[in-house]
């Protein structure tokens, strides 16, 4: 006659499975959707917000699965080691928190990879902030400009423009420049956009509260990566920058196209600096995939997070 097993918590997980997938993400759950999440991730500099926002979703499941996995472990004491179904009951209800606690240990579900994996790369919007406000549009500014102590030559520098190129090209086309415009010949042909399409990123102008604003995508994965707190980043060759304004919701043609990769220092000194955006309309902020009617295309190639 076999020896009856005795009810312990040993014999209870040597009849686990080594591991449990106790949720399954399908192919189509993302968080494509969830921007404002990842909004506020980015704000705290922590993973915290999405950890809680997918335990909300996931979390009944997972419990669910807990549920018929105790179920089944019960069933095997009982019919395949002849256990007293009371004394099953009792000692399971006895031990259930410690039961649960080895059984989400096995659990080898990664939600948030998965879901993360399902996601598209995000649009973003890197914005250079200066002591000097902003850049109104071309009618509001006059048509002349300035580059000392002004919105518009700390533009210049951050694309590493020649003013004194920058001053040629608006005289040649009528306009007015005032101050000293010097002629820093170290820039020539280390330019992030063509001259040309400067002008016409100017003239287009036609809001107020303008900011000098890099577009790509991200991906999320890199942002999780990171904990959600970046220090820089590069905006790849080929993108675009322009000016826009997302107080107001307009701007101009964003149609400055990088001829290099623009690497990026995030954060500020004083009030100058670059700010990482996420392109999705809040209460507060208009955003660029609503104003001009694109798609995400249209921001280009992705941004890469510099660790």
């Amino acid at each position: 006659m076999e020896k009856q097993e005795k009810l312990t918590m040993e014999f209870v997980k040597s009849l686990m499975d080594e591991s449990y997938t106790l949720v399954w993400v399908d192919y189509r759950d993302n968080l494509d959707n969830s921007l404002d999440t990842i909004r506020k991730c980015l704000k705290e500099g922590s993973s915290e917000s999405l950890w809680e926002k997918v335990d909300e979703w996931y979390s009944d499941a997972e419990w669910e699965a807990v549920r018929d996995i105790i179920s089944k472990l019960k069933d095997e004491c009982v019919c395949f080691h002849d256990l007293d179904e009371e004394a099953v009951e009792q000692f399971f209800g006895e031990h259930e928190d410690e039961i649960r606690e080895e059984i989400y240990s096995r659990n080898d579900s990664d939600v948030i990879t998965e879901l993360i994996r399902h996601t598209d790369d995000i649009p973003v919007r890197v914005e250079m902030l200066s002591d000097y406000d902003c850049i109104n549009s071309h009618w509001y500014e006059g048509g002349s400009y300035r580059y000392e102590g002004s919105y518009f030559g700390d533009m210049v520098d951050a694309l590493n423009l020649n003013p004194a190129r920058v001053k040629n090209l608006l005289t040649d086309h009528g306009y007015k420049t005032y101050g000293h415009f010097p002629n820093r010949k170290s820039r020539n042909g280390k330019e992030q956009v063509s001259y040309e399409q400067f002008y016409q990123e100017l003239i287009n102008s036609c809001c107020g509260a303008n900011l000098l604003t890099y577009i790509g995508r991200v991906s999320l994965k890199d942002l999780y990566n990171t904990g959600f707190s970046l220090e820089e980043v590069t905006i790849p060759k080929g993108n675009c920058c322009g000016i826009f304004s997302s107080i107001f919701g307009g701007g101009s043609l964003l149609g400055m196209e990088l001829k290099q990769d623009v690497r990026l220092k995030l954060g500020f000194s004083g009030r100058h600096g670059f700010r990482f955006q996420l392109d999705n309309e809040t209460e507060y902020a208009y955003s660029i995939k609503r104003v001009y009617g694109v798609c995400d295309s249209f921001f280009g190639g992705t941004v890469s997070i510099i660790y």
